[in-house]
């Protein structure tokens, strides 16, 4: 009971705080006597305080309760081939302390362990629990079962093998979802409560919000939309790399940007492409089905075809109020970005919004944070002594 009224308290505190003591027993439902302990518990903990009287009603005024959220430490691990990147922040989102190492693909655990260690070493002060945000299959309750990053390692607990070498809590999540409920909590998504984010990088994956909620999928895979079919391109049994993936991700355009002589450098592939395909100009000798189709041009606009087809397939099965791009597809020109919005518009059944996404790598922070606000077993801290 003491841990469900903690639990209680603090989500109730993290959504809806300041709070006076007498609002907050009747949000978690608990009499307002059995909240005195909890209460006294939390700011023993210092993770919650008083911070001055309510507005007047007319009696005396209430003494209002904020959880303050600069007292709980994160570490969140970041896995994108060929680096891992450990980042210590508080609930506000201010980052304490970030290392980054190269992913050893032959020992990704060991790489993983090595620099949590650099990163707990470096810290002022302790991190209360892991969040792993990783590109693949993960379960609601962690299991890994397809992440190509990790290699043979993927079938493994990654949260028990991290749980013991660091002695914290780890809660292990796609990265595409954790994109989803950061644009949700904070970003281009805020307000809808039912909207799909199409993520393209390493893959094209999709986090689906419904009912404001992370829907999975009976097997873990909700969203895994680079297995799509395309362009008669067959799944080969056991690939880790779906059809339009292997078409249209980040990597298959860096090979035929690289056939066309366009090196990328630090801007990425498709803020490369979209820069060239602006500064091409069709020949006047083409034809009219062919203006404007420069190389460059040619392969973003086939780009922007998969793209928004894979936003459509999506749009069709669960019927989103919002569809939001985020990857390197918000690297498009203006141009292609209000194609490739019309082109997922015009094409699905139902009404639907299209938008970018608004906080790049931070939106995976944002949502590490929706995620232990939502479900706050994970930073409770009970002082010394305290009984379950």
């Amino acid at each position: 009971l003491r841990a469900l009224r903690l639990e209680s308290a603090v989500t109730a505190l993290l959504n809806r705080g300041p709070l006076s003591r007498t609002e907050l027993a009747q949000l978690t439902g608990y009499s307002p006597s059995s909240m005195t302990s909890t209460i006294r518990e939390l700011m023993t903990t210092g993770q919650v305080r008083e911070v001055g009287p309510a507005a007047s009603t007319g009696g005396r005024r209430r003494t209002l309760l904020q959880f303050d959220r600069t007292t709980v430490l994160v570490t969140l691990v970041s896995i994108e081939a060929p680096y891992v990147t450990v980042t210590q922040v508080d609930l506000e989102g201010q980052t304490q302390v970030q290392i980054r190492r190269r992913l050893d693909p032959s020992e990704p655990l060991q790489s993983i362990t090595e620099a949590l260690t650099a990163l707990h070493t470096a810290a002022v002060s302790s991190s209360q629990c892991i969040i792993v945000s990783l590109p693949g299959v993960v379960s609601a309750e962690g299991d890994v079962s397809l992440a190509p990053s990790l290699g043979a390692a993927a079938g493994s607990h990654l949260d028990d093998v991290l749980a013991e070498a660091t002695g914290l809590p780890v809660l292990v999540e796609n990265d595409v979802n954790l994109l989803a409920l950061g644009e949700h909590a904070s970003g281009s998504a805020r307000g809808a409560a039912d909207y799909v984010l199409v993520f393209v990088g390493e893959g094209i994956g999709g986090g689906l919000v419904l009912d404001g909620r992370i829907r999975r999928g009976a097997n873990q895979s909700a969203g895994e939309l680079g297995f799509l079919p395309w362009a008669g391109l067959a799944q080969t049994a056991g690939s880790t790399v779906g059809p339009l993936e292997s078409a249209w991700s980040v990597p298959a355009l860096e090979t035929r940007a690289a056939e066309l002589g366009l090196d990328p450098g630090d801007r990425g592939v498709v803020a490369a492409l979209s820069e060239a395909a602006l500064s091409e100009a069709a020949p006047p000798e083409a034809a009219p089905s062919e203006a404007g189709a420069s190389p460059a041009q040619a392969l973003l606009d086939r780009a922007v075809e998969a793209w928004a087809y894979a936003a459509v397939a999506t749009s069709c099965v669960v019927d989103p109020s919002l569809v939001v791009f985020a990857g390197a597809a918000t690297d498009l020109d203006q141009a292609r970005r209000d194609h490739l919005a019309a082109t997922v518009t015009d094409q699905s059944p139902s009404p639907v919004d299209v938008r970018f996404a608004e906080l790049g790598d931070s939106a995976i922070v944002h949502g590490a944070i929706a995620h232990l606000v939502a479900h706050p077993q994970l930073i409770i801290t009970a002082p010394p002594g305290a009984s379950q």
